[in-house]
Formats: C-alpha cells, structure tokens, sequence
C-alpha cells in the first residue's frame, strides 16, 4: 500500500469515529425522556389490571355466596317417635277346631237311621247336642247277640248259685265233721283215764279183770271213733275243696259271660253314631239306606280324602288353634305365649304389602291368639319347624280347616324411639341416619345402634332423640355438614 492509500484509511476510520461518537452523544441526552415514558405507560397498563382484578374478585365473592344459597338440597324428613314396636315371624297354617271327632262305623251294614231335625235329615252346620243318636247301622245281628250273651250269663249265674249251695252245704258238713271229732276226742280221753283208774284199783285187788277188760274195750272204742271221724273230715274238706273249685268255675263263667255280653254290646255301639259333646256337624257324608264299611275309610290315603269318607265330623266352633309350619330359623325365635295375629286370606296381600306397620298389622287380624307349643324337631322335607297357636278372640271369622297366615310377635317394646326404613343409610354394614340441625340449616349424619325390626319401622337404641328430624327422601346427595331446606 503506498503513503497515499494509508493516509486515506486512516481518514476514512477517523471519520466513522467521530460519527459513532455523534450519535453515542445524542442517545445519551435523549435517555432520560424516553424512560419516564416508558414507566408512565407501564403504570398505566398496571392499573388496569389491578383494578379489573379488583373487580373480578367482587363479583366472584357475590357469585359464590349466590351459588352457596342455590346450592343447598332440598330433603324431607320426618319426625323420630316414640311408639311400640314388634318383631314378626310369619308363616301360613290351617285352623283346626281344638275339639273335633272323626265318627265312624266299626261295623258293616245297611244305614238305616239318620237323625231328623225340625222333620227333616241331618245336615252340615247343623248343632247337636252330647249324647244325641245321630246315625245307625241295622242292628239287628248285634240285638241277637246281645240276648244269646244275657242268656249265657243268667246260666252263668245260676251255676255260681249253686255252686256256692254245695260249697255252704260242704262247709256245714266239715263244721260238723269237726264237732263230731271234738266230741271223740273227749270220749277217748275219759275212755283213757277211766281205764287207768279201773287197772289201779284192779291191782288193789278192789275191782276184777273182766272190769278192766270192758273199760279197755270202751278207750279202743273211742280211739276208733276219733280216727272215723277224722277221716270224714277229710272227706268233708275235699267235698268243701271241690265246691269252692266249682264255684270258681261257675264265677269264671259268669265273667266269661259278662265279657261276650259286653262285647254283643261294643259291637252294637259301632253300629251307633252317638254325639260325644256339644257341637257342630262339619262333615256328613252317608245317607240312609246306603251300605256301609269300615273298608271305605282307606287310611293310606291322604287327610282330604280320608275327611271326604268319614261318616260324620263334628266340632266345637267355639275353640279354634292354628297350625303352622316356620322356617328352622324363624322357629328358633317362637316361644309358647307370645301373642299372635291372624289373617284371613281376603287380607293377607295387604299384610304382605310392606306398607303397613305392626299396629296396622294387628287392627287386620280377624282373630288373635297365643303361642301354645312349639315343637322341638325340624321336619326333615321341608326343614320347618310346626308351630301351634290357640285362639283367645275372634273364634267367629275362623273355619274349620280354613288357610291363614299366623303372624307372630317374637320381640316387643311399649315405647321405643323409632324411624322408617327409608331414614337408614348403611355404609360398610354400619346404619347411620341424616339428622336436620334447623338452627344451622345442615344435616348431620349420625352412626345409630338399631334394635327391633318391624314390619316398616325399625327401633333406634343410640344415636337419635325423639322429636329430631330425619331425612327419609334426598339422602343420597348428602354428607355431613351439607346446607339443606326442609320441603314438605
């Protein structure tokens, strides 16, 4: 590069530099003016957004306590009382008049009397009275036998009559037999003592031989008549023996007559129809003229055809009882007198409808009772256990052999503090209840000891007091502390 070049480059860079350091110089001295514009603006810009927040922050206060008060749930709710409560087994059974008899024929024949009331035959419903003839088989084979028996039996007798004649005649015999052995005695002893005397006196020399030799006579004479008359007391003992014997055979023939006499006579009962007490005819099922057998009656055969084919059944419509078979479980929780309820069948859908509570239960019952024994197996085919309930009121709306339903009363209260079902909640098995705290305007979910269950309520033991208010409709919305409004 020649002197010339360097010395323009060297103008040239000098000229830039005295331009740069030109415009340095003049942004310095604008600097100032443009910074405080700059913080104006920003300033500005700032307290827009301050007081839009500001803003927001109100309305959204405003909104959210508009939303709290449109946010609380509407419920219903009723009152916890107090009121008796009752724990139920239920079960279906038959009535069954507690007095009853099946009459029938033990014997076979023509049916030739049937009893008249007011000129016309025997009907069902109609009352009789214990001891009335109510129906009978031709008797006229038993009347034979019964006079061939009080024949045989008047023989009998007569035979025991003479029988105790011999036995009398015997007895005075052997009474007379053994006076006459008495009376010899007494003759051999003075035949005795008088020959001794003879034989000392004969050895004094007082009285001779031939004196003693009649008195010895006389004592072998005596000693003959005792052993001859203790002989006939034998004779007259076997006589007295034998008459006794024949008087015990005709006794055994008088009871032998007295027995077939009595049995001419049951069998003359079988062929009667005789009313055993007061009461009603609940079935009749012979007519006169008609043939009968103890054979019609099959007892292999089920009860309803077997009460289809008796003769006659009869009842007392004043005692009832009602038979009924319970689930194992359920009878485990029956005992004798607890009180029962019973419902025709015209109201057993009602009963069953879940919409009504022990109280209603017991104004339907056409018929009340007790729980008179409970048996203590288990059928093996329907696992049940028999339950038998007599009846104390309202034996006038039961039938014989009618089906209702027994309800029966396991667990009772007077007064307890009870709710509806629908005021329960259950969570992990434990039963709470919402409480309404009108003072706060919020319900409180209280966990509750439940006792008795009922038929639509159910007792509260811990947790409640009476008169507070439970939530039975929008439970599903709630959690404690939630703000509510009561609605009706």
């Amino acid at each position: 590069m020649t002197t010339e070049q360097e010395k323009s480059s060297a103008q040239t860079l000098d000229g830039e530099e005295q331009t740069e350091a030109s415009l340095s110089y003049e942004i310095a001295t604008k600097k100032p003016k443009l910074g405080l514009w700059l913080g104006t603006i920003a300033l500005l810009i700032g307290g827009t957004f301050f007081w839009r927040a500001v803003s927001h922050n109100e309305q959204k206060t405003v909104e959210t306590t508009n939303n709290v008060e449109q946010a609380r749930l509407t419920v219903k709710t009723i009152d916890a009382e107090i009121e008796p409560i009752q724990a139920w087994s239920y079960g279906d059974g038959y009535v069954s008049a507690l007095i009853k008899k099946h009459l029938t024929f033990q014997a076979e024949g023509t049916i030739d009397y049937i009893k008249q009331v007011d000129g016309r035959d025997l009907r069902e419903g109609d009352r009789i009275t214990k001891g009335e003839l109510l129906a009978r088989l031709d008797r006229r084979k038993s009347d034979a036998d019964i006079t061939v028996a009080i024949s045989e039996q008047t023989k009998a007798k007569n035979e025991v009559a003479n029988a105790f004649a011999n036995l009398k005649q015997a007895e005075e015999s052997l009474a007379e037999a053994q006076a006459d052995l008495e009376k010899a005695k007494t003759d051999e002893a003075f035949a005795q003592a008088d020959l001794k005397r003879y034989q000392s006196l004969a050895t004094e020399g007082v009285v001779e031989q031939r004196q003693v030799d009649v008195k010895e006579t006389e004592y072998k004479n005596a000693q003959a008549t005792v052993r001859a008359t203790e002989a006939a007391i034998r004779s007259v003992k076997a006589q007295v023996a034998a008459a006794q014997t024949q008087v015990e055979t005709a006794e055994a023939g008088v009871n032998s007559a007295n027995a077939k006499l009595a049995q001419s006579n049951v069998e003359r009962e079988d062929t009667e129809l005789i009313a055993p007490f007061d009461g009603v005819i609940a079935r009749l099922n012979i007519r006169e003229g008609e043939y009968w057998s103890p054979q019609i009656v099959n007892v292999n055969s089920d009860y309803q055809g077997i009460v289809e084919r008796l003769p006659i059944i009869l009842i007392d419509p004043s005692r009832f009882e009602v038979n009924v078979e319970l689930p194992a479980f359920q009878g485990e929780q029956v005992k004798p007198g607890q009180r029962a309820f019973i419902i025709l069948d015209r109201d057993r859908s009602r009963a069953n409808s879940g919409r009504i509570t022990g109280q209603d239960l017991m104004k339907l019952a056409s018929a009340k009772g007790t729980v008179f024994s409970v048996s203590p197996s288990v059928s093996p085919g329907e696992r049940s256990v028999r339950v038998t309930i007599r009846i104390d009121e309202g034996e006038n709306s039961l039938q014989d052999g009618e089906q209702v339903s027994a309800w029966i009363a396991t667990e009772e209260k007077n007064r307890a503090i009870v709710a509806p079902f629908n005021t329960f909640v259950f969570r992990d098995r434990q039963p709470y209840v919402f409480v309404v705290n009108e003072d706060e305007g919020i319900v409180e979910q209280r966990e509750i000891k439940k006792g008795i269950e009922g038929l639509a309520k159910r007792e509260i033991i811990e947790g409640v007091e009476p008169g507070e208010k439970l939530v039975t409709e929008g439970k599903n919305r709630l959690v404690n502390g939630a703000p509510v409004e009561i609605i009706p």
